[in-house]
C-alpha cells in the first residue's frame, strides 16, 4: 500500500505560494498566454481554482475543462478520451493538466507547440495540494534543477549502465548512444532565460534516460512498489519480486509469492505481450522530501530508481527520444528500486539508495 499523506477540504495559503513558484520560475507564465487546465471528479475544486486564479492575476487568457474520473493510469495509453477536452487542447499553449496523463490529444498539442506542466501526472488527484507543498517549498527546486543538470550529463557521457541491489538486482544496459535527460520539470530555465521542456511532472527531480525498445538484460528486484491495473493504489511487496529481462522485456517473474503471482497472472492476461517490453525509462529520483502516496511523487524519491514497462509511443512524443524505436502498448506501468546501487562505467551515482555527493557537483 501507499502511504497516507495529508488531504485537505480548504485551501492552504502555502499553496498560493507553490502555484505562483509553477507559473513564475518553471512556466515563465505571460499575460495573455491561452492557459487550459485540465480537471477530473477527484481533483479538489480549491486546487483547481487555485491554478485558475493564479493563471489570472498574471493576465492570462484561462479555461477549465472538468472531465469525468478516467481508468487508473496504468491504461493511459489507451484510453479514449471525450471530443470535447481534445478540441480545447487545440486551442491552448500551457495546459495544466491535473487528469489525463499520456494521450495521443496531449502528444498532438506539444507537436502543435504547446506546453504540458502537468502538478498530478493524471494520478494526484486528492494528495495534490499536500504533495507539491511538502515537495516544492520544503524543497529547493532551483538546487535540484541544477544538480538534475550535472546527474543528466553523466547519464549522456557513460557507455555502460550497472545496477545492482543488495536485494538481488544485476540489470545492465548499454546506453553509449542515448542522451541523459535531466527530468528537473521545469518548462522554462530562469538562469538560462530561454525554454528547455515542452513537458513536465511534477514535483523536480527524476534525471535519467529514455530507452529504445528492445534493450536491457539482467535481474530487477523491486522491492518499492509495483504500479499496474487492476491495482488503482501502488501495490507494495512484503519480499522482492525478481523481474528477469532478455533484450528489454520481461521473460521471468518471481518471488514473493503473492505479488509475483499477481503481477504474472495480470501480465498473461493481456491480449498481446507488448506489456511485457521495458524498462522504456529510468530515471533516478532526486527529492528528499518525497514520500510513497499515489501521487507521481513516488518517481522523484530520493536515491531511488523508478523504471517504466510497456508503452513509450506517447512519452517519446511528449517529453524526448522521438528518434528512438518506441514499444507501443495499450499500457504503461511503473516499478520502483529502493534501495539500488547504480555504476554508469566506473562512475558510482548512487549507492544502496543514497546518491554520491562527489557527483552531483558541477564539473
Amino acid at each position: 500500500m501507499s502511504e497516507v499523506t495529508d488531504v485537505s477540504t480548504a485551501l492552504k495559503p502555502e499553496f498560493l505560494v507553490v502555484v505562483d513558484k509553477i507559473y513564475r520560475d518553471m512556466c515563465n507564465l505571460q499575460p495573455g498566454t491561452k492557459v487550459l487546465i485540465i480537471s477530473d471528479s477527484r481533483t479538489p475544486r480549491h486546487v483547481v481554482s487555485a491554478f485558475m486564479g493564479m493563471a489570472m492575476t498574471m493576465g492570462a487568457d484561462v479555461s477549465v475543462s472538468e472531465n469525468p474520473m478516467p481508468p487508473p493510469p496504468t491504461l493511459q495509453p489507451g484510453y479514449e478520451w471525450n471530443s470535447m477536452v481534445k478540441a480545447a487542447c487545440k486551442e491552448a499553449e500551457l495546459i495544466v493538466d491535473l487528469a489525463v496523463g499520456y494521450a495521443d490529444f496531449m502528444a498532438e498539442a506539444v507537436e502543435r507547440g504547446a506546453r504540458i506542466m502537468s502538478p498530478g501526472d493524471g494520478t494526484g488527484g486528492h494528495h495534490i495540494e499536500d504533495t507539491l507543498i511538502r515537495t516544492m517549498l520544503a524543497a529547493d527546486i532551483h538546487a535540484l534543477r541544477r544538480e538534475a543538470h550535472v546527474l543528466a550529463g553523466h547519464f549522456t557521457e557513460a557507455e555502460t549502465l550497472h545496477m545492482t541491489s543488495e536485494e538481488g538486482t544485476d540489470f545492465r544496459l548499454f546506453i553509449g548512444d542515448l542522451e541523459g535527460i535531466s527530468s528537473d520539470e521545469f518548462l522554462w530555465d530562469p538562469d538560462k532565460k530561454k525554454w528547455t521542456g515542452t513537458w513536465s511532472a511534477l514535483p523536480p527531480a527524476a534525471p535519467g534516460i529514455v530507452i529504445p525498445k528492445g534493450r536491457g538484460d539482467g535481474v530487477i528486484a523491486v522491492d518499492g512498489f509495483l504500479l499496474y491495473e487492476p491495482a488503482y493504489d501502488h501495490e507494495k511487496p512484503t519480499g522482492p519480486v525478481f523481474l528477469t529481462f532478455e533484450n528489454g522485456k520481461i521473460v521471468d517473474v518471481a518471488g514473493e509469492p503473492l505479488f509475483a503471482g499477481r503481477l504474472s497472472h495480470w501480465l498473461a492476461e493481456q491480449p498481446d505481450d507488448s506489456a511485457s517490453y521495458g524498462p522504456v525509462h529510468l530515471n533516478l529520483g532526486t527529492n528528499a522530501r518525497a514520500m510513497l502516496t499515489q501521487h507521481p511523487e513516488f518517481e522523484k524519491l530520493r536515491g531511488t530508481i523508478c523504471c517504466g514497462i510497456g508503452d513509450s509511443s506517447l512519452l517519446t512524443r511528449m517529453w524526448h527520444g522521438s528518434e528512438l524505436e518506441p514499444n507501443v502498448s495499450h499500457m504503461h506501468w511503473d516499478i520502483l528500486i529502493m534501495r539500488p546501487t547504480l555504476k554508469l562505467d566506473n562512475l558510482i551515482i548512487c549507492e544502496h539508495g543514497f546518491i554520491v555527493d562527489e557527483v552531483t557537483s558541477p564539473g
